[in-house]
C-alpha cells in the first residue's frame, strides 16, 4: 500500500422544495494535490481495484424531510486516461459498514486527464430518494486491472472533515471499508475524499438555508463561546442548538439580538446550530465542539 501521487451549501426556495448541496469537507469542491492514496498494481504506477467510500446521515446536515439526490460530484487528483468509474448510492440501514445494503442507483461516469485536480458530476443518470431520517453511502469504484492498465486517484483535501473517508482495496488486503489515517492507511490521514451531493428536500412552513454565505460562524471548531454574524442587515429572532440525535440542547428566544452561545460545558462532538432570522428563514450550520 503506498501513496501514488504526492457552497458550502445554499438552498434555493421553490415551492416546498429546496435545491441543496451537502458535504463533509470543510473546504468543498477543492482538490489538493499529493494528499490522496490508493492501492496500486505491484511494479507499476497504475491502480488496482479501489472503492472510495463515505457515509452520510441526513440528520447530520439538519435535514428532517425526504431527500432526493440529483447529482453526486467527486474530486479527481489524477487519472491516466479516459474511461468510466462506477458511482453508486447505497442504502445504509444501520451502523456503517455493517448496515450497508443494496444500491439505490449506480451509474458509470466518464473521467479524463482534463479532470485532474477538479470535480466531476454524475448528472441526472444517478438518482435516489432517501427517506426522512435516513442515511446513504457514496461508493466511487475503479478497477485498473484491465488491458491497457489504468490509473485513477480520488481527489482529496486535508482540511477538516465531519465524517471519515474509507477505502476498500482487496489487492492490498482491505476487503472491508478502512478509514484513512487508521490501520494500513495510518500514513495517509490527509486522504479525505472530496464529495458533494446535490438534492431536493421538502420542508413545510419554513425555508431552511444550510451553510449559507450570508451567515458567518466562528470559531469552528469551538472550545468555549461560539459567535455568529450575518453579512447583511438581518437580525436573529431565535437560536437553537441540537445534538446529533435531534435533541435541543440550547434554545434562546433572541429578543436582545444575542450573537453568541457559550458551549464550554458541552461534551466534545458535533452539533447543529439553527438561527431563525427576521427574513423568515432558518439558517443551519454544523458545529464541531472541541
Amino acid at each position: 500500500m503506498k501513496q501514488i501521487f504526492t457552497t458550502l451549501i445554499i438552498m434555493t426556495f421553490a415551492g416546498n422544495a429546496f435545491s441543496q448541496v451537502i458535504s463533509q469537507n470543510a473546504i468543498p469542491n477543492t482538490v489538493q494535490n499529493g494528499t490522496s492514496t490508493a492501492c496500486k498494481i505491484p511494479g507499476t504506477n497504475f491502480t488496482s481495484m479501489n472503492s472510495y467510500v463515505r457515509a452520510f446521515r441526513l440528520q447530520d446536515f439538519g435535514i428532517t424531510s425526504e431527500f432526493t439526490i440529483t447529482n453526486v460530484a467527486f474530486g479527481v487528483q489524477n487519472v491516466s486516461g479516459a474511461f468510466p468509474v462506477a458511482v453508486s448510492i447505497l442504502r445504509l440501514n444501520g451502523p456503517f459498514p455493517q448496515g450497508v445494503g443494496t444500491a439505490y442507483d449506480t451509474a458509470n461516469v466518464n473521467v479524463a486527464p482534463a479532470n485532474n485536480l477538479g470535480m466531476v458530476n454524475s448528472g441526472a443518470n444517478l438518482q435516489a430518494v432517501i427517506p426522512a431520517g435516513g442515511a446513504f453511502v457514496i461508493d466511487i469504484s475503479h478497477n485498473g486491472n484491465v488491458n491497457p492498465r489504468q490509473g485513477f486517484l480520488m481527489g482529496s483535501h486535508p482540511a477538516i472533515q465531519t465524517g471519515p473517508s474509507y477505502l476498500v482495496a482487496p489487492s492490498c488486503n482491505m476487503n472491508t471499508p478502512t478509514a484513512t489515517g487508521t490501520g494500513p492507511l495510518a500514513q495517509f490521514p490527509q486522504a479525505r475524499w472530496v464529495m458533494t451531493i446535490t438534492g431536493q428536500s421538502a420542508v413545510l412552513g419554513v425555508t431552511e438555508v444550510i451553510n449559507s454565505p450570508d451567515i458567518q460562524i466562528f470559531p469552528n471548531p469551538v472550545k468555549d463561546v461560539l459567535k455568529f454574524r450575518f453579512n447583511n442587515n438581518l437580525k436573529s429572532e431565535a437560536i437553537d442548538i441540537y445534538d446529533m440525535n435531534g435533541r435541543v440542547i440550547t434554545s434562546i428566544q433572541n429578543n436582545k439580538n444575542v450573537n453568541e452561545v457559550d458551549m464550554s460545558a458541552y461534551p466534545k462532538g458535533h452539533y447543529i446550530l439553527k438561527v431563525k432570522a427576521d427574513d423568515g428563514r432558518l439558517y443551519v450550520e454544523k458545529i464541531i465542539k472541541e
